[in-house]
Parts: C-alpha cells; sequence; structure tokens
C-alpha cells in the first residue's frame, strides 16, 4: 500500500515547491517528475493506485472509522482529470509542502485552481483564495475527510468558480497528532493533541503516568469512584442519574441529595505519587499540546495544554508562517469544534487591553449573520452545542491577526441539532433577552461612540478592575511619545468623559454609569426536574441507544482498582462523539461542498468600471477609476482594518512619474482604500494637464485581489 504523497510524482507530476525553511518557491518540475515516473515505472510498474492511510483506529467500533483504505477523493478526482487531457484552462491542484511537523511529518497545502494565467491577468497564487484548514484536532477525523473531499467536489462539480478563485485546502494542519490518534498502540484514549513529553508532577520523570485500559476492553473510557478517599484527595461531587443510571450529575440540594461519586480518567497512579494519569498522552491533564489553545490571540498561558509559548510546534508556526505570507487569502474556513456558523460570535467583546476581539467586530456583525443563515440553509445545522473557548485557537487568530473573514464549523453535530432554520425549537436556542443593565450600558455606549469618544477609552470604562489595572500598567511601560499620544486622546475626550476615566483610574465608582429603576424580583418559580434527554450527555447517550443500538456507549463494570479498591469502569468510547458514522461521511460532504459554493459566492470580490475621460478644459482632463465590490461582505473585514496586516486598495496614477507632478491639478497621485463596503464602491479621481491624445497609466495594487494595470488616452473614448 502506498500512500497518497506517492501521487505527487509521475504520473500527476505534482509540483513540490519549498525551501528550506518551509516557504514555497518556484521549481521546474517537468524533467525531474519524468525522472521520477521512470523510477515508478521500474519499481510499481504502470498499474499502481493511490491510497490513503486510516484516520481512527481500527479497535473503535466500525461505524466510527473513517476511510481505512480506499484512494484519497481528491486524488482520485486528479487522476480523473490528468487522464481525460483536460484542457490547460482547468483547475488543477498542486500539492506544497509548508513546514515539517515535531516529529518529522510534512506539513502540506493543496492550491486548487486554474494554474495559468487567466482573463483577469491572475496566477492561482494571485487570484482571491478560499483556505480550508482541518486537523488542529487530532481526533477530529471527519474535518480531514470533508476538507478533502469538498476539493473533489469543487474541481468536479465546479470548474467555473476555480478560474475566479484559488481554495487552499490544508487538510491536516496538526499531523503529529492525527497519526497518534489514527496508530494508537494499544489502548485507544480520546485525544486531538500533538504528543509532547510532559512533566506534570515536576518530578524530572517524563510520560510515566498515562492512562490505564483497566476493563481490557481496548478504550480508555472513565472510572466512577464511591464515596471520599483521602489518601488520594478524592471527595465524591456527582450523584448517579436516578432517570438514567449510566449518567452523573450534579446533586439537587434542595431535593436533599448528596455527592456520591467522583468521575476519573481511567487508569492508576503508575508513579505513586498521589496522582492519576497527569503525565501521559490522553490522561487528565490531557498529555501533549492542544493546536486549539496554541496561537497568540488570547493564548491561555500557563494553561494545560497550551504549550511553553504560542507557536512552538513547528507545524502550528508553520502554517501561520504560510498564512501571512499569502496576501490573496480573503476568507477562512476551519473545519474543528469550534462553531462561528450556526450561532454567531458575540459581537464588540474585548480583551483585557480593549483592543482585540474575544469574538467578532462590532462592525462584522452583519457580515456574519448573512453566512450563518447561508450554511444553516445549505447543511441544515440550525443549533450550537456550545461555545467552546476561542482563546488560543487558530480559528481567533486568523480572524483578529490575519484579518480575514474566519468561520467554524464542527461539520457534524448531534441529530437534534439539526433542522430547518425556522424550527420553533430555535427560540430554544437564541440568546437570552439582555437585562435592563445590559440594554442602558448599550445605550450608553452607542452614545459615546456618537459623540466621537475613542474605542480605547469606552472600553476602558466598561473594562472590570483587574483589566483597567492592566492598562495602566500597560501605559507605564510605554515610551514617553507613546505616553503623550494615549494621554492626547483624553485630553480630547469631552470634559464628562475626562472626568468618568479619571475617577475609575483612581479606583473610585464610574460617576455617570447609567442607571436605571430598580424593578421588583419576580417570583421564582417552583423547580422542576428536568426531564430525561434534558442534558447534552443524556441526548448523545440518546442518539446511541436509537440509532446505534447502544453501541459507543461501554457499560459501567466493576473493576477491583489495585489503590482505590472497587470502582466502575464505563463511559463514552473515544470518538464517538466526535466523528460520524461511515455512512454519514458522503452526506456531509455535499452538505459543506454546497455551503463553500455559497460561500465563494459571498464573500468580496472586486471589479473595475473602465476607466472615465472626461475634457473639463483645453488641455485639462478628469481621469477617474471606480471599483466595485459585488461580493456580500466588506473586502477587509473590521479586524483586517484593525491589524493592518496589509495595505488597503492602492490606486496609482502613473507609477512610473512620466507624468511629473505640477501636471496633476488635483487627486492625490497615490489613493488609498481600506475597505469597500459589500455592494460598495470606491472611486479614484484625477485632474491631468496633459495634451490630447497622450497617454497615462493607472496601477491597482492589492495583495488581496491582484494586480491590475490600465492604459489611458486623453481625449474622447480614452478607455484601457
Amino acid at each position: 500500500m502506498l500512500p497518497s504523497r506517492a501521487c505527487e510524482w509521475g504520473l500527476f507530476r505534482f509540483r513540490r515547491r519549498i525551501d528550506a525553511r518551509g516557504h514555497p518557491r518556484g521549481v521546474r518540475s517537468g524533467r525531474l517528475g519524468a525522472i521520477f515516473g521512470r523510477l515508478r515505472a521500474f519499481f510499481f510498474g504502470t498499474g499502481w493506485s493511490c491510497w490513503t492511510f486510516g484516520e481512527v483506529p481500527a479497535v473503535i467500533l466500525n461505524q466510527h472509522r473513517v476511510g481505512r483504505s480506499g484512494c484519497s477523493p481528491l486524488l482520485a478526482a486528479l487522476c480523473v482529470v490528468a487522464a481525460s487531457g483536460a484542457a490547460a484552462a482547468a483547475p488543477s491542484a498542486e500539492v506544497v509542502r509548508i513546514g515539517t511537523s515535531a516529529e518529522g511529518r510534512p506539513v502540506e497545502v493543496i492550491a486548487i485552481g486554474e494554474a495559468s494565467i487567466g482573463a483577469d491577468g491572475l496566477s492561482r497564487d494571485e487570484r482571491p483564495a478560499l483556505v480550508i484548514v482541518a486537523g488542529m484536532q487530532g481526533h477530529h477525523a471527519v474535518g480531514r475527510a470533508t476538507a478533502r473531499a469538498v476539493g473533489e467536489r469543487l474541481m468536479r462539480d465546479h470548474p467555473d468558480l476555480l478560474s475566479g478563485w484559488t481554495v487552499y485546502i490544508l487538510a491536516d494542519a496538526n499531523p503529529d497528532g492525527s497519526a497518534r490518534w489514527s496508530d494508537q498502540r494499544g489502548a485507544v484514549a480520546e485525544s486531538g493533541r500533538a504528543p509532547a513529553t510532559l512533566d506534570e508532577d515536576g518530578d524530572g520523570r517524563t510520560n510515566e503516568d498515562g492512562p490505564n485500559d483497566l476493563n481490557g476492553d481496548g478504550l480508555i473510557t472513565m472510572m466512577r469512584v464511591r464515596g471520599a478517599i483521602p489518601a488520594y484527595g478524592i471527595e465524591p461531587s456527582l450523584t448517579i442519574d436516578p432517570d438514567e443510571p449510566r449518567l452523573m450529575r450534579k446533586p439537587d440540594a434542595a431535593k436533599g441529595e448528596v455527592a456520591t461519586h467522583s468521575v476519573w480518567v481511567e487508569g492508576i497512579d503508575d508513579d505513586g505519587d498521589g496522582r492519576f494519569n497527569e503525565d501521559g498522552w490522553g490522561g487528565a491533564s490531557g498529555g501533549g499540546v492542544d493546536f486549539d489553545r496554541h496561537f497568540p490571540i488570547h493564548w491561555p498561558e500557563h494553561e494545560d495544554g497550551a504549550g511553553l509559548y504560542p507557536l512552538q510546534r513547528p507545524a502550528a508556526r508553520a502554517v501561520v508562517e504560510w498564512a501571512q505570507s499569502r496576501g490573496n487569502i480573503v476568507g477562512v474556513l476551519v473545519y474543528g469544534p469550534h462553531d462561528t456558523l450556526a450561532s454567531v460570535p458575540p459581537a464588540g467583546k474585548f480583551g483585557p487591553l480593549g483592543r482585540v476581539s474575544t469574538g467578532i467586530e462590532n462592525d462584522d456583525k452583519s457580515g456574519y449573520e448573512l453566512v450563518s443563515e447561508a450554511f444553516k440553509k445549505a447543511t441544515g445545522i440550525s443549533r450550537s452545542a456550545g461555545e467552546v473557548d476561542r482563546g488560543g485557537s487558530f480559528l481567533q487568530w486568523s480572524y483578529a491577526d490575519l484579518g480575514v473573514w474566519t468561520f467554524g464549523t464542527p461539520v457534524w453535530v448531534r441529530p437534534d441539532l439539526v433542522g430547518s432554520v425556522g424550527d420553533k425549537d430555535d427560540a430554544s436556542a437564541a440568546e437570552p433577552e439582555p437585562s435592563p443593565m445590559e440594554e442602558a450600558i448599550a445605550r450608553d455606549r452607542t452614545a459615546l461612540a456618537e459623540r466621537g469618544v475613542p474605542q480605547e477609552l469606552i472600553e476602558f470604562i466598561y473594562a472590570t478592575t483587574d483589566e483597567r489595572a492592566a492598562i495602566v500598567a500597560e501605559m507605564d511601560a510605554m515610551t514617553p511619545e507613546e505616553r503623550n499620544e494615549r494621554m492626547n486622546l483624553l485630553r480630547n475626550a469631552p470634559m464628562d468623559v475626562q472626568q468618568r476615566v479619571m475617577a475609575l483610574a483612581q479606583g473610585q465608582p464610574d460617576p455617570m454609569a447609567p442607571k436605571i429603576e430598580p424593578v421588583p424580583e419576580p417570583e421564582k418559580p417552583v423547580s422542576k426536574p428536568k426531564k430525561r434527554g434534558d442534558s447534552d450527555e443524556a441526548k448523545w447517550l440518546a442518539w446511541i441507544d436509537d440509532e446505534r443500538a447502544g453501541s459507543g456507549f461501554v457499560g459501567w463494570t466493576e473493576v477491583d482498582h489495585p489503590q482505590l479498591g472497587t470502582v466502575e469502569v464505563g463511559g463514552f468510547a473515544p470518538g464517538v462523539r466526535v466523528n460520524p458514522p461511515d455512512e454519514l461521511l458522503e452526506s456531509l460532504a455535499d452538505k459543506q461542498a454546497a455551503f463553500v459554493v455559497e460561500l465563494l459566492g459571498m464573500l468580496p470580490t472586486l471589479v473595475f468600471d473602465e476607466p472615465r475621460v472626461e475634457r473639463v478644459g483645453d488641455g485639462l482632463w478628469r481621469v477617474s477609476l471606480t471599483a466595485r465590490n459585488t461580493g456580500s461582505l466588506a473586502t477587509v473585514p473590521a479586524s483586517g482594518v484593525k491589524a493592518r496586516r496589509l495595505p488597503g486598495l492602492i490606486m496609482a496614477l502613473d507609477p512610473d512619474l512620466a507624468v511629473p507632478n505640477e501636471s496633476i491639478v488635483s487627486g492625490r497621485r497615490v489613493q488609498t482604500l481600506e475597505t469597500i463596503a459589500p455592494s460598495g464602491e470606491a472611486r479614484a479621481e484625477w485632474m491631468i494637464a496633459a495634451e490630447e491624445g497622450s497617454s497615462v497609466r493607472i496601477a491597482v495594487r492589492s495583495a488581496r485581489f491582484g494586480d491590475r494595470g490600465f492604459d489611458v488616452r486623453l481625449g474622447e473614448g480614452g478607455g484601457r
């Protein structure tokens, strides 16, 4: 069996372009490809096929396996394209190695699109691009499979789209994590982390206390322990759910219930330090680096799985360096645990310094809502299972630092979260009504913004005490020039705002805080016990019982634990709530591909009108060029405008300076615009003194949408 990477040589002659640091570079591949083609024919003959290795361990129940063998869908599609003798203008794919993981595995991107220079004058790496990222979590096999399948469907069913767009597919961003999940030796534990050497207990030894398969079923599940065990610091915190004895829940004190059990990862204290499974992959501490907590934006320092520092793992660093090198990226779609499509992230909330969004910017909310509706219609996923903290995730870094439209979906959700957009159950997933105080604060924020108060001061006013202290400490570390610039914001603010900021900076109450009339507390209704199936775990269990005949939940069985005595082992099988049954993969890929097609139609697209020339007087001409955004989203989201990673749209008159400055009567020679609203336009205009019949050139520079040039003849009917 050959790995799918073998398809890069010989018959398909994919060009692998990389320098020593993992950055793309140009390499001629024809002769080299021919040499490898002859070697392939000599060693393997001419009848070999492309294969992919498995995604999910065989020990897991068969319905949760994804693609153990068979031809890789995307590469198979490429085989068909190559064999059919498609025209040169047809979309093609190129595999680019962008880096190497800590364990030596390649980190690869597949670039899909029309490779030749198109009618727009742009190559594949110059056209605006959507990036599909999967595999940040190694055990999210459905994401990897779907990313590849979506690429196949785009090439097969939508080649016309790929003449104007490039789609980059990064199907396995964490190859060490996915390899660890796929190739587990012994018992299977649920973890998507990249394996790393751990010494969580600080005893100088590493990976010496991982989980243990106590019941010998080949799976690492959970163990529930009855009562307190002081020698190990174990105190009960849960009770068995009387409605569903397979599940645990918090005791209801109002009913006189008390905690009877505690739940732990299945295992023993291997190193005798009084702790269980603290050093090892899949154990209590997770055992490795969590790629969804490993990127610089809101990095959760000192927390489990975050790594010693952001981008410590070479694979994560390679992804960031590659993304930063690709100025043509205008959108990113992440297949992973985070959902920003069925549920739009909160808008207008920021980190401690009031600068970097923890959700999305206010100005981007309408765009996210529009895309969310398209997603729900295409996939049927209408509700979210609950948000996962995005701090340190690639998704939040891509939005806030890379500064592009970024969306996330787990691809597959529990069936009760799937339904038409108009389902009455949607009301249960709607955000709770804001309290009167929240409404008053929102009104005050809006009023301050309308008065021109800088956002930094508004965030300071409504920051917590700790957040204000962090802002003041940051100012103390600034240079005098930076500190003076910050103080100028305050000096230029209205006097009442100055008074509020100064009072809060001195630890006093806000003298002008919004006030509301007290509202009498309504009588609390008598609490009713939750009906069976209300909790997420109960709903998962109901699905397993109804659809999988119970396969996917390990019933609790008593085991003689060498240190804790009799315990019960059982719980959800690893991966059962992450990866769907195999028979759902094709349908999921179809729906996600349909959404990607919709998304490409909504992402910003820049088109230009023919330059206009108007005679203003004898030897005096007005020249203008209009750029239009035909997409449903702004050309740059508000986060991108704030990040300023790339310059905006630049329209320059006569960049070669053939026209002297004194001949430009009005209009700056170089005009820049940060963003263009959905269905909006921007126009650059100049007044030029020149002879009739002479020509000037207008150059357009845009890292996101490609460069263009327009030759304009000064006279009636002058144009491109």
